[in-house]
């Protein structure tokens, strides 16, 4: 979709429906509680344990799992995303979540694709990343999965350090050069003017130039936020990624702080931006 058709809500023509502003405590009554994320359509929902380890922040608010990332692991199994058969696989695992707060989406993208992942975020959030991987332990055990989390700084997202089990130490470090992502996953990630250049970047920076490689991404449709998006969307096209889906659903769970309409959407690189021969893994 080229920037100039994109219409940032189809919810009606009445625009109090999109919220002026975020609720801080975000999904504050779901805290340390099990999620029921659904992973396919004939099949009941797994749970997936949700836990707040005190003290763990980022700009001042506590960790918590924000509406988008709810919306997104439930639309996942919807999308279709493509993942490289087992033999393809590097060492490294092919899916990144960026900004992943308490780790949801990348929790439910791993278990829906079966395939490793790293779940990055900023130092002060990793061990509440860490903390989720740990309590969910069980159910990714038994799928043969092993997730790490990872610091990766959009301001420079050209380093990758993937960090100790428990998200406290520097443990290794990942470049583009040696790895690309054949997924990458971003919810509530977008609501600064600085955000759309950034994550651009990041995604630029990491994802696979093949062509079954995927961006997704899920976000609220705010008032405050329309432009942001807007510049979002722009400068992924810019960069050389194309809309391939894209979907909308109300936040309407009586059980959440607020209702708004959440929009999703996959993203592939345009055929003149897929590396020619590309074996990237």
């Amino acid at each position: 979709m080229k920037p100039s058709s994109f219409r940032p809500a189809k919810v009606g023509s009445d625009d109090t429906t999109l919220h002026q502003s975020p609720s801080p405590a975000g999904m504050a009554n779901k805290h340390g509680q099990t999620l029921d994320i659904t992973l396919t359509s004939d099949e009941p929902p797994i749970g997936i344990k949700i836990a707040e380890p005190p003290g763990v922040t980022s700009d001042n608010l506590p960790l918590s799992t924000w509406g988008a990332s709810y919306i997104l692991a439930n639309e996942l199994h919807t999308l279709n995303i493509p993942v490289p058969p087992k033999n393809e696989i590097s060492s490294h695992p092919p899916i990144l979540e960026l900004g992943a707060g308490t780790g949801l989406v990348g929790i439910s993208a791993s278990l829906l694709l079966k395939q490793n992942a790293i779940l990055t975020d900023l130092p002060t959030i990793l061990p509440g990343v860490a903390a989720n991987i740990s309590v969910n332990a069980p159910i990714l055990s038994k799928a043969g999965l092993n997730l790490q989390t990872g610091l990766l700084d959009w301001n420079a997202p050209s380093s990758l350090i993937v960090y100790t089990p428990d998200g406290l130490h520097a443990a290794t470090s990942i470049t583009p050069d040696s790895h690309k992502f054949s997924v990458i996953l971003a919810a509530d990630t977008v609501y600064d003017p600085d955000h759309p250049s950034l994550l651009s970047s990041t995604v630029s920076t990491w994802l696979s130039r093949t062509p079954d490689a995927r961006f997704v991404l899920c976000y609220p449709l705010r008032m405050a936020y329309l432009d942001i998006i807007r510049d979002l969307w722009e400068i992924l096209d810019a960069a050389g990624l194309e809309c391939v889906t894209e979907g909308q659903r109300q936040g309407d769970d009586p059980s959440w702080d607020e209702e708004a309409p959440y929009e999703w959407s996959m993203w592939a690189w345009t055929s003149g931006r897929v590396a020619s021969g590309s074996g990237e893994g």
